[in-house]
Protein backbone atom coordinates (compact mmCIF):
# COMPACT_ATOMS: atom_id res chain seq x y z
CA UNK A 1 0.00 0.00 0.00
CA UNK A 2 2.75 2.28 -0.94
CA UNK A 3 4.98 3.64 -3.38
CA UNK A 4 7.89 5.56 -2.80
CA UNK A 5 10.59 7.95 -4.58
CA UNK A 6 15.00 8.84 -4.00
CA UNK A 7 15.13 10.18 -0.30
CA UNK A 8 11.38 9.50 0.92
CA UNK A 9 10.54 7.47 4.10
CA UNK A 10 8.17 4.25 3.16
CA UNK A 11 5.58 3.66 6.10
CA UNK A 12 4.60 0.53 6.67
CA UNK A 13 1.37 0.55 4.86
CA UNK A 14 1.16 3.85 2.78
CA UNK A 15 2.73 6.10 0.72
CA UNK A 16 4.87 8.97 0.10
CA UNK A 17 2.98 11.18 -2.05
CA UNK A 18 4.50 14.81 -3.16
CA UNK A 19 4.24 17.17 -6.08
CA UNK A 20 5.74 16.29 -9.56
CA UNK A 21 7.55 19.35 -9.49
CA UNK A 22 9.34 18.15 -5.99
CA UNK A 23 10.16 14.67 -7.34
CA UNK A 24 13.81 15.27 -7.88
CA UNK A 25 14.16 17.62 -4.85
CA UNK A 26 13.89 14.20 -2.26
CA UNK A 27 17.66 13.43 -2.82
CA UNK A 28 18.48 16.04 -0.92
CA UNK A 29 15.50 16.72 1.07
CA UNK A 30 15.30 15.60 4.59
CA UNK A 31 12.49 14.29 7.34
CA UNK A 32 11.39 16.30 10.37
CA UNK A 33 9.58 14.32 12.87
CA UNK A 34 6.19 16.19 14.52
CA UNK A 35 4.25 13.23 15.95
CA UNK A 36 0.28 14.08 14.90
CA UNK A 37 -1.01 10.51 16.18
CA UNK A 38 0.36 7.47 17.79
CA UNK A 39 3.58 6.44 18.04
CA UNK A 40 6.69 5.95 14.91
CA UNK A 41 8.85 9.18 14.61
CA UNK A 42 11.71 8.30 12.13
CA UNK A 43 15.14 9.98 10.45
CA UNK A 44 15.87 13.74 10.25
CA UNK A 45 12.81 15.89 9.03
CA UNK A 46 9.62 13.57 9.66
CA UNK A 47 6.63 15.35 10.75
CA UNK A 48 5.30 11.90 12.25
CA UNK A 49 2.83 9.70 14.02
CA UNK A 50 1.77 1.60 13.96
CA UNK A 51 5.09 0.50 12.66
CA UNK A 52 7.29 -0.40 11.48
CA UNK A 53 8.46 2.64 9.12
CA UNK A 54 11.43 2.87 7.39
CA UNK A 55 13.48 5.88 5.36
CA UNK A 56 15.94 6.81 3.15
CA UNK A 57 19.24 8.15 5.77
CA UNK A 58 22.10 9.26 4.22
CA UNK A 59 22.42 8.71 -0.05
CA UNK A 60 22.36 4.56 -0.50
CA UNK A 61 21.69 3.75 2.86
CA UNK A 62 18.43 2.56 4.46
CA UNK A 63 17.21 2.88 7.42
CA UNK A 64 13.98 1.27 9.65
CA UNK A 65 12.42 1.25 13.25
CA UNK A 66 8.98 0.06 14.85
CA UNK A 67 8.15 -3.40 14.86
CA UNK A 68 10.17 -6.63 14.23
CA UNK A 69 8.34 -9.78 14.77
CA UNK A 70 9.04 -10.89 11.18
CA UNK A 71 12.55 -9.10 10.21
CA UNK A 72 11.34 -6.37 8.58
CA UNK A 73 13.56 -3.87 10.25
CA UNK A 74 16.52 -5.85 7.98
CA UNK A 75 19.23 -5.39 10.77
CA UNK A 76 19.57 -9.48 11.05
CA UNK A 77 17.26 -9.48 14.22
CA UNK A 78 13.46 -9.83 14.92
CA UNK A 79 13.98 -7.39 17.96
CA UNK A 80 11.57 -4.25 17.64
CA UNK A 81 13.25 -1.00 17.49
CA UNK A 82 11.87 2.58 18.71
CA UNK A 83 14.44 4.25 16.93
CA UNK A 84 16.19 3.85 13.39
CA UNK A 85 18.40 1.19 13.04
CA UNK A 86 20.67 -0.07 9.68
CA UNK A 87 19.15 -2.24 7.21
CA UNK A 88 21.76 -4.75 6.70
CA UNK A 89 22.69 -4.31 2.75
CA UNK A 90 24.87 -6.16 0.72
CA UNK A 91 28.23 -4.51 0.43
CA UNK A 92 27.96 -2.01 -2.65
CA UNK A 93 24.50 -1.63 -3.14
CA UNK A 94 23.19 1.49 -3.55
CA UNK A 95 19.19 2.44 -2.42
CA UNK A 96 17.48 4.76 -3.99
CA UNK A 97 13.68 4.13 -2.75
CA UNK A 98 12.01 2.41 -0.25
CA UNK A 99 8.61 0.17 0.45
CA UNK A 100 6.77 -1.01 3.25
CA UNK A 101 3.91 -3.39 3.30
CA UNK A 102 2.00 -5.05 6.57
CA UNK A 103 5.15 -6.87 7.77
CA UNK A 104 7.82 -6.70 4.77
CA UNK A 105 10.01 -4.20 3.30
CA UNK A 106 11.04 -3.43 -0.07
CA UNK A 107 14.30 -1.24 -1.72
CA UNK A 108 14.88 -0.48 -4.76
CA UNK A 109 19.02 -0.50 -5.84
CA UNK A 110 20.11 2.19 -8.21
CA UNK A 111 21.00 -1.01 -10.17
CA UNK A 112 16.78 -1.56 -10.88
CA UNK A 113 17.12 -4.61 -8.98
CA UNK A 114 14.86 -5.03 -6.02
CA UNK A 115 15.41 -6.05 -1.89
CA UNK A 116 13.11 -7.38 0.22
CA UNK A 117 12.74 -8.49 3.68
CA UNK A 118 10.71 -9.60 6.71
CA UNK A 119 7.59 -11.60 6.25
CA UNK A 120 7.35 -13.73 3.43
CA UNK A 121 4.44 -16.63 4.28
CA UNK A 122 2.80 -15.59 0.70
CA UNK A 123 6.06 -14.92 -1.30
CA UNK A 124 5.65 -11.14 -0.87
CA UNK A 125 9.69 -10.84 -0.51
CA UNK A 126 9.53 -12.21 -4.40
CA UNK A 127 12.69 -14.75 -3.94
CA UNK A 128 11.54 -18.31 -5.08
CA UNK A 129 10.29 -18.85 -1.04
CA UNK A 130 7.89 -18.26 1.67
CA UNK A 131 10.74 -18.21 4.10
CA UNK A 132 11.07 -14.81 5.89
CA UNK A 133 14.03 -12.87 6.34
CA UNK A 134 15.66 -10.92 8.18
CA UNK A 135 17.76 -9.73 6.36
CA UNK A 136 17.58 -8.24 2.32
CA UNK A 137 17.01 -11.20 -0.39
CA UNK A 138 17.19 -10.34 -4.02
CA UNK A 139 14.08 -10.31 -5.67
CA UNK A 140 13.67 -12.62 -8.62
CA UNK A 141 13.09 -10.27 -11.15
CA UNK A 142 13.28 -11.41 -14.60
CA UNK A 143 16.58 -10.88 -16.62
CA UNK A 144 16.99 -7.59 -18.56
CA UNK A 145 14.33 -6.10 -16.97
CA UNK A 146 14.75 -2.63 -14.62
CA UNK A 147 12.81 -1.45 -11.98
CA UNK A 148 11.54 2.09 -11.72
CA UNK A 149 10.06 2.21 -8.79
CA UNK A 150 8.31 -0.37 -5.66
CA UNK A 151 5.27 -0.43 -3.64
CA UNK A 152 3.66 -2.57 -1.10
CA UNK A 153 0.36 -3.57 0.12
CA UNK A 154 -0.24 -5.52 2.94
CA UNK A 155 0.90 -8.92 1.82
CA UNK A 156 1.94 -8.07 -1.85
CA UNK A 157 4.24 -6.09 -3.99
CA UNK A 158 4.44 -4.31 -7.06
CA UNK A 159 6.95 -2.93 -8.98
CA UNK A 160 6.96 -0.68 -12.36
CA UNK A 161 9.71 -1.54 -14.78
CA UNK A 162 11.48 1.09 -16.99
CA UNK A 163 9.18 -0.32 -20.08
CA UNK A 164 6.35 0.63 -18.25
CA UNK A 165 4.96 -2.30 -17.15
CA UNK A 166 3.96 -3.67 -14.07
CA UNK A 167 5.21 -7.14 -11.69
CA UNK A 168 3.95 -8.51 -9.13
CA UNK A 169 4.40 -10.87 -6.75
CA UNK A 170 2.84 -12.53 -2.98
CA UNK A 171 -0.21 -12.67 -1.79
CA UNK A 172 -3.11 -13.22 -4.90
CA UNK A 173 -6.57 -14.35 -3.10
CA UNK A 174 -8.52 -11.39 -4.40
CA UNK A 175 -6.34 -11.00 -7.46
CA UNK A 176 -4.58 -8.18 -6.01
CA UNK A 177 -1.29 -9.49 -8.33
CA UNK A 178 -3.56 -8.74 -11.57
CA UNK A 179 -2.01 -11.80 -13.89
CA UNK A 180 -5.76 -13.00 -14.10
CA UNK A 181 -5.76 -15.55 -11.35
CA UNK A 182 -6.01 -16.43 -7.30
CA UNK A 183 -3.11 -18.01 -7.18
CA UNK A 184 -0.19 -16.76 -4.56
CA UNK A 185 3.38 -16.27 -6.39
CA UNK A 186 6.75 -16.18 -4.84
CA UNK A 187 8.41 -15.11 -7.84
CA UNK A 188 7.46 -11.55 -10.00
CA UNK A 189 4.24 -11.96 -12.74
CA UNK A 190 3.60 -9.88 -15.05
CA UNK A 191 0.29 -8.00 -14.41
CA UNK A 192 -2.66 -8.11 -17.29
CA UNK A 193 -2.01 -4.68 -18.49
CA UNK A 194 -4.07 -3.68 -21.58
CA UNK A 195 -1.76 -4.01 -24.68
CA UNK A 196 -0.86 -0.39 -25.55
CA UNK A 197 -0.90 0.91 -21.88
CA UNK A 198 2.25 2.36 -20.67
CA UNK A 199 1.94 2.56 -16.60
CA UNK A 200 3.97 5.47 -15.02
CA UNK A 201 3.05 5.03 -11.25
CA UNK A 202 1.52 1.87 -9.22
CA UNK A 203 0.04 1.84 -5.74
CA UNK A 204 -0.63 -0.73 -3.32
CA UNK A 205 -3.88 -0.65 -0.70
CA UNK A 206 -4.78 -3.07 1.68
CA UNK A 207 -5.69 -6.12 -1.03
CA UNK A 208 -5.85 -4.20 -3.86
CA UNK A 209 -3.67 -2.74 -6.18
CA UNK A 210 -3.93 0.82 -8.36
CA UNK A 211 -1.93 2.17 -11.33
CA UNK A 212 -1.64 5.41 -13.65
CA UNK A 213 -1.08 5.39 -17.09
CA UNK A 214 0.29 7.88 -19.03
CA UNK A 215 -2.79 8.80 -20.46
CA UNK A 216 -3.51 10.17 -16.70
CA UNK A 217 -5.94 6.90 -16.68
CA UNK A 218 -6.41 4.74 -13.57
CA UNK A 219 -6.69 0.58 -13.47
CA UNK A 220 -7.13 -1.26 -10.30
CA UNK A 221 -7.67 -4.59 -9.38
CA UNK A 222 -8.11 -6.60 -6.26
CA UNK A 223 -10.41 -6.61 -3.62
CA UNK A 224 -13.13 -4.43 -4.27
CA UNK A 225 -16.19 -5.28 -1.50
CA UNK A 226 -16.02 -1.70 -0.76
CA UNK A 227 -15.80 -0.70 -4.25
CA UNK A 228 -12.17 0.50 -3.94
CA UNK A 229 -11.26 -0.48 -7.48
CA UNK A 230 -14.01 1.97 -8.69
CA UNK A 231 -15.31 0.62 -11.44
CA UNK A 232 -18.99 0.98 -10.76
CA UNK A 233 -19.25 -2.66 -8.75
CA UNK A 234 -17.93 -4.24 -5.70
CA UNK A 235 -16.94 -7.28 -7.57
CA UNK A 236 -13.13 -8.25 -7.33
CA UNK A 237 -11.21 -8.41 -10.11
CA UNK A 238 -8.05 -10.51 -10.76
CA UNK A 239 -6.96 -8.25 -14.11
CA UNK A 240 -6.90 -4.42 -14.28
CA UNK A 241 -10.25 -2.93 -14.37
CA UNK A 242 -10.39 0.97 -15.53
CA UNK A 243 -11.72 3.21 -12.60
CA UNK A 244 -14.77 5.04 -13.57
CA UNK A 245 -13.14 8.63 -13.84
CA UNK A 246 -15.73 11.30 -14.67
CA UNK A 247 -15.37 12.68 -18.30
CA UNK A 248 -12.79 15.06 -18.95
CA UNK A 249 -10.36 14.67 -15.43
CA UNK A 250 -6.67 13.86 -15.95
CA UNK A 251 -5.49 11.96 -12.90
CA UNK A 252 -1.97 13.02 -12.89
CA UNK A 253 -1.26 10.43 -8.98
CA UNK A 254 -2.77 7.84 -6.77
CA UNK A 255 -2.96 6.44 -3.50
CA UNK A 256 -4.50 3.14 -1.82
CA UNK A 257 -5.54 2.64 1.74
CA UNK A 258 -6.82 -0.15 3.26
CA UNK A 259 -10.22 -0.57 1.64
CA UNK A 260 -10.39 3.01 -0.25
CA UNK A 261 -8.67 4.57 -2.72
CA UNK A 262 -7.17 8.37 -3.98
CA UNK A 263 -6.77 10.38 -7.18
CA UNK A 264 -4.95 13.93 -7.53
CA UNK A 265 -6.72 15.78 -10.78
CA UNK A 266 -4.40 17.96 -12.69
CA UNK A 267 -6.77 20.95 -11.75
CA UNK A 268 -5.61 20.55 -8.40
CA UNK A 269 -8.64 18.41 -7.21
CA UNK A 270 -9.02 15.31 -5.65
CA UNK A 271 -11.19 12.21 -6.81
CA UNK A 272 -11.78 9.05 -3.72
CA UNK A 273 -13.64 6.11 -3.85
CA UNK A 274 -14.37 3.09 -2.06
CA UNK A 275 -15.12 2.51 2.06
CA UNK A 276 -16.16 5.52 3.70
CA UNK A 277 -17.33 4.52 7.79
CA UNK A 278 -15.27 6.88 8.75
CA UNK A 279 -15.64 9.71 6.23
CA UNK A 280 -12.21 9.00 4.87
CA UNK A 281 -13.55 9.66 1.39
CA UNK A 282 -14.00 13.25 2.22
CA UNK A 283 -17.22 14.14 0.86
CA UNK A 284 -19.20 15.28 3.93
CA UNK A 285 -20.74 11.65 3.66
CA UNK A 286 -20.08 8.09 5.59
CA UNK A 287 -22.01 6.60 2.49
CA UNK A 288 -19.45 3.97 1.04
CA UNK A 289 -18.85 4.77 -3.15
CA UNK A 290 -18.03 2.66 -6.07
CA UNK A 291 -16.95 5.27 -8.40
CA UNK A 292 -15.13 8.63 -7.41
CA UNK A 293 -16.56 11.35 -5.85
CA UNK A 294 -15.21 14.83 -5.27
CA UNK A 295 -13.35 15.08 -1.90
CA UNK A 296 -14.85 18.43 -0.26
CA UNK A 297 -11.66 20.93 -0.76
CA UNK A 298 -11.81 24.27 1.08
CA UNK A 299 -12.60 26.78 -1.69
CA UNK A 300 -9.40 28.48 -3.75
CA UNK A 301 -7.08 25.65 -2.59
CA UNK A 302 -5.06 23.51 -5.48
CA UNK A 303 -3.67 20.14 -4.12
CA UNK A 304 -0.48 18.89 -5.20
CA UNK A 305 -0.43 15.46 -3.63
CA UNK A 306 -1.97 12.94 -1.83
CA UNK A 307 -1.54 9.87 0.34
CA UNK A 308 -3.92 7.32 2.27
CA UNK A 309 -3.90 5.90 5.70
CA UNK A 310 -5.72 2.52 6.98
CA UNK A 311 -9.13 5.04 7.00
CA UNK A 312 -7.92 8.42 6.59
CA UNK A 313 -6.93 10.55 3.61
CA UNK A 314 -4.11 13.45 3.28
CA UNK A 315 -3.83 15.98 0.68
CA UNK A 316 -0.84 18.52 0.95
CA UNK A 317 -1.57 22.36 -0.88
CA UNK A 318 1.07 24.66 -2.23
CA UNK A 319 1.73 26.59 0.40
CA UNK A 320 2.83 23.86 2.56
CA UNK A 321 -0.34 23.23 4.66
CA UNK A 322 -1.67 20.29 4.70
CA UNK A 323 -5.51 18.80 5.07
CA UNK A 324 -6.69 15.14 6.33
CA UNK A 325 -9.67 13.84 6.76
CA UNK A 326 -11.23 10.37 7.92
CA UNK A 327 -10.75 8.47 10.82
CA UNK A 328 -8.94 10.00 13.64
CA UNK A 329 -8.78 7.71 17.15
CA UNK A 330 -5.53 7.85 16.92
CA UNK A 331 -5.31 11.84 16.54
CA UNK A 332 -4.08 10.96 12.60
CA UNK A 333 -5.73 13.84 11.01
CA UNK A 334 -3.18 16.24 13.25
CA UNK A 335 -6.04 18.85 13.82
CA UNK A 336 -5.66 18.42 18.06
CA UNK A 337 -8.37 16.49 18.14
CA UNK A 338 -9.22 12.77 17.90
CA UNK A 339 -13.05 13.45 16.23
CA UNK A 340 -13.26 11.72 13.38
CA UNK A 341 -14.33 13.95 10.35
CA UNK A 342 -16.15 13.31 6.68
CA UNK A 343 -14.29 16.95 5.68
CA UNK A 344 -10.72 17.93 5.07
CA UNK A 345 -9.64 19.57 8.14
CA UNK A 346 -6.37 21.59 8.66
CA UNK A 347 -3.41 19.92 9.85
CA UNK A 348 -1.64 21.92 12.96
CA UNK A 349 1.41 21.94 11.39
CA UNK A 350 4.01 24.49 13.58
CA UNK A 351 4.54 27.93 12.26
CA UNK A 352 6.78 28.38 10.12
CA UNK A 353 7.16 25.40 8.95
CA UNK A 354 6.79 24.09 5.16
CA UNK A 355 5.19 20.59 4.36
CA UNK A 356 7.01 18.81 1.02
CA UNK A 357 5.59 15.54 1.29
CA UNK A 358 2.90 13.73 2.83
CA UNK A 359 2.57 9.77 4.14
CA UNK A 360 -0.32 7.60 5.53
CA UNK A 361 0.22 4.85 7.50
CA UNK A 362 -2.08 2.61 9.32
CA UNK A 363 -3.29 4.93 12.38
CA UNK A 364 -0.36 7.67 11.72
CA UNK A 365 0.03 10.40 9.37
CA UNK A 366 3.86 11.58 8.49
CA UNK A 367 5.16 14.86 6.48
CA UNK A 368 8.57 15.42 5.21
CA UNK A 369 10.01 19.32 5.43
CA UNK A 370 13.06 20.62 4.20
CA UNK A 371 16.09 20.18 6.05
CA UNK A 372 18.22 23.34 7.80
CA UNK A 373 20.92 24.13 9.40
CA UNK A 374 22.33 26.90 11.15
CA UNK A 375 26.08 27.92 12.00
CA UNK A 376 27.14 30.49 14.17
CA UNK A 377 30.64 31.53 15.12
CA UNK A 378 32.57 33.08 18.05
CA UNK A 379 35.95 35.37 18.11
CA UNK A 380 38.10 34.82 21.33
CA UNK A 381 39.53 37.12 22.32
CA UNK A 382 37.43 39.42 19.87
CA UNK A 383 39.76 42.04 20.67
CA UNK A 384 43.17 40.58 20.50
CA UNK A 385 46.81 41.90 21.44
CA UNK A 386 49.00 42.56 18.51
CA UNK A 387 50.44 38.91 18.07
CA UNK A 388 47.94 37.79 20.36
CA UNK A 389 46.59 33.75 18.98
CA UNK A 390 43.00 34.21 18.30
CA UNK A 391 40.64 31.40 18.47
CA UNK A 392 37.46 30.97 16.05
CA UNK A 393 35.10 28.24 17.45
CA UNK A 394 31.63 27.55 14.62
CA UNK A 395 28.84 25.59 16.35
CA UNK A 396 26.57 24.14 14.21
CA UNK A 397 23.43 22.58 14.65
CA UNK A 398 21.15 20.97 12.17
CA UNK A 399 16.61 20.29 12.22
CA UNK A 400 17.78 16.47 10.62
CA UNK A 401 20.18 15.06 12.62
CA UNK A 402 23.85 15.84 14.53
CA UNK A 403 25.62 17.77 11.60
CA UNK A 404 29.04 16.02 10.60
CA UNK A 405 31.99 17.07 7.94
CA UNK A 406 33.81 20.28 7.60
CA UNK A 407 33.87 24.18 8.51
CA UNK A 408 35.42 26.97 6.65
CA UNK A 409 36.65 30.12 8.32
CA UNK A 410 36.84 33.03 5.82
CA UNK A 411 38.18 36.63 6.12
CA UNK A 412 36.10 38.00 3.08
CA UNK A 413 37.10 35.43 -0.34
CA UNK A 414 40.02 34.60 1.70
CA UNK A 415 39.97 30.95 3.37
CA UNK A 416 41.88 31.13 6.43
CA UNK A 417 41.57 27.14 6.99
CA UNK A 418 38.70 24.35 7.34
CA UNK A 419 38.58 22.25 10.40
CA UNK A 420 36.48 18.72 11.05
CA UNK A 421 33.32 19.32 13.02
CA UNK A 422 32.63 16.72 16.40
CA UNK A 423 30.00 16.75 19.23
CA UNK A 424 26.29 16.01 18.83
CA UNK A 425 23.60 16.60 18.44
CA UNK A 426 25.85 20.63 18.72
CA UNK A 427 29.06 19.90 16.57
CA UNK A 428 31.59 22.36 16.57
CA UNK A 429 34.69 23.33 14.82
CA UNK A 430 38.01 25.37 16.33
CA UNK A 431 40.59 27.31 14.48
CA UNK A 432 43.48 28.94 16.21
CA UNK A 433 45.16 31.61 14.17
CA UNK A 434 48.21 32.78 16.11
CA UNK A 435 48.65 36.49 14.43
CA UNK A 436 45.96 38.14 12.75
CA UNK A 437 47.04 41.57 11.02
CA UNK A 438 46.09 45.16 12.67
CA UNK A 439 42.53 46.89 12.07
CA UNK A 440 39.18 45.43 11.90
CA UNK A 441 38.89 41.54 10.78
CA UNK A 442 35.42 40.57 9.38
CA UNK A 443 35.23 36.69 9.76
CA UNK A 444 32.72 34.21 8.77
CA UNK A 445 32.38 30.08 9.25
CA UNK A 446 30.80 28.48 6.17
CA UNK A 447 29.42 24.64 7.25
CA UNK A 448 30.31 22.95 4.28
CA UNK A 449 27.22 20.11 4.74
CA UNK A 450 26.82 16.89 4.73
CA UNK A 451 24.37 14.03 3.21
CA UNK A 452 21.35 15.29 5.44
CA UNK A 453 22.38 18.90 6.93
CA UNK A 454 22.45 21.41 3.90
CA UNK A 455 25.41 23.97 3.57
CA UNK A 456 25.09 27.27 6.27
CA UNK A 457 27.05 30.45 6.77
CA UNK A 458 27.18 32.24 10.21
CA UNK A 459 26.93 36.33 10.17
CA UNK A 460 30.35 38.04 10.15
CA UNK A 461 31.67 37.88 13.56
CA UNK A 462 34.55 41.01 14.58
CA UNK A 463 37.76 40.73 16.23
CA UNK A 464 39.44 44.42 16.05
CA UNK A 465 43.49 44.14 16.18
CA UNK A 466 44.95 47.58 17.25
CA UNK A 467 48.22 48.71 15.74
CA UNK A 468 51.04 47.46 17.57
CA UNK A 469 53.38 49.89 19.82
CA UNK A 470 57.04 49.32 19.69
CA UNK A 471 58.31 47.73 22.55
CA UNK A 472 61.46 49.03 24.67
CA UNK A 473 62.57 46.13 25.84
CA UNK A 474 63.35 41.97 25.36
CA UNK A 475 64.66 41.85 21.71
CA UNK A 476 63.89 44.83 20.85
CA UNK A 477 65.97 46.87 23.14
CA UNK A 478 69.40 47.11 21.35
CA UNK A 479 67.26 48.64 18.21
CA UNK A 480 65.88 51.24 20.14
CA UNK A 481 68.56 52.35 22.05
CA UNK A 482 70.44 52.78 18.48
CA UNK A 483 67.71 54.49 17.03
CA UNK A 484 67.37 56.66 20.64
CA UNK A 485 71.29 56.99 20.02
CA UNK A 486 71.60 58.72 17.07
CA UNK A 487 68.90 61.14 17.67
CA UNK A 488 70.39 62.71 20.58
CA UNK A 489 73.74 62.68 18.31
CA UNK A 490 71.24 64.70 15.56
CA UNK A 491 69.55 66.82 18.02
CA UNK A 492 73.34 68.02 19.94
CA UNK A 493 74.40 68.80 16.03
CA UNK A 494 71.50 70.82 15.70
CA UNK A 495 72.01 72.79 18.72
CA UNK A 496 75.83 73.05 18.04
CA UNK A 497 75.48 74.57 14.98
CA UNK A 498 72.58 76.89 15.97
CA UNK A 499 75.32 78.11 18.39
CA UNK A 500 77.85 78.61 16.50
CA UNK A 501 76.19 80.76 13.97
CA UNK A 502 75.04 83.27 17.01
CA UNK A 503 78.81 83.20 18.17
Amino acid sequence: MASFWTGTVADVKRSWARPASLRKLFAVLLMVAIVLGTTSVGTARVLAQDAPSAAAGSPGTGLAWGDNGSGQLGDGTTISSSTPVGVDLPGGTTITALAGGGGHSLALTSAGAVLAWGANGSGQLGDGTTVSSSTPVAVEVPTGITITAVAAGNFHSLALTSAGTVLAWGFNDLGQLGDGTTVSSSTPVAVDVPGGTMITAVAGGGFHSLALTSAGAVLAWGANGSGQLGDGTTVSSSTPVAVDVPTGITITAVAGGRFHSLALASAGTVLAWGLNDSGQLGDGTTVSSSTPVAVDVPTGITITAVAAGNRHSLALAPAGTVLAWGLNVSGQLGDGTTTSSSIPVAVDVPTGVTVVAVAGGGFHSLAIVPSNSTTTLQVSPPNPEPDQPVTLTATVTCTASAPTGTVTFLEGTKIMGTEPLSGSPTATANLTVNRLTPGKRSIQARYNGDGNCPVSTSDPATATVRKPILPVTGASLPTMLAVGFLLTLTGAALVAGVKNRDA
